[in-house]
């Protein structure tokens, strides 16, 4: 995959946001952070989840970012990155973690645990798709 367009596409929060599984909308308070809403489905509760990304010192090839629960006690921080293979093709890769706390956090957690790491393997897929569109 091309990087300029990767890099193009990782730096535009707009593209990716919408390809969150279980999106509903999202907004920017400012430059640096994005709102995310998105439909979460926690075992038997779903609900909508409402959180901020605060964005972290980034680069071209790498976006950071806190994740602030505004709707529930849930925090984390993530990021997408592109890499390099030996063959000089590039991939994109991500990662974010997402822990609750207070009253819900004994159950919500190893949902969390179980479920963040196959969203952001489906939300990286789509977005390296986008991305070479």
């Amino acid at each position: 995959m091309e990087r300029a367009k990767l890099q193009e596409f990782i730096q535009n929060k707009e593209q990716w946001a919408v390809l969150i599984p279980g999106y509903l909308h999202h907004e920017f308070p400012n430059g640096q952070n994005m709102i995310w809403v998105f439909q979460g489905d926690f075992g038997i509760i779903q609900k909508a989840v409402k959180v901020e990304l605060k964005g972290k010192e980034s680069n071209p090839n790498q976006v950071m970012f806190d994740l602030v629960g505004l709707s529930d006690p849930i925090n984390g921080d993530g990021y997408f990155e592109i890499t390099q293979n030996q063959d000089g093709t590039c991939q994109l890769a991500g990662n974010l973690t997402m822990k609750a706390s207070g009253f819900l956090a004994g159950m919500m957690n190893p949902i969390l645990e179980k479920v963040v790491p196959q969203l952001v393997e489906k939300l990286v897929q789509e977005m390296a798709v986008k991305a070479s569109i």
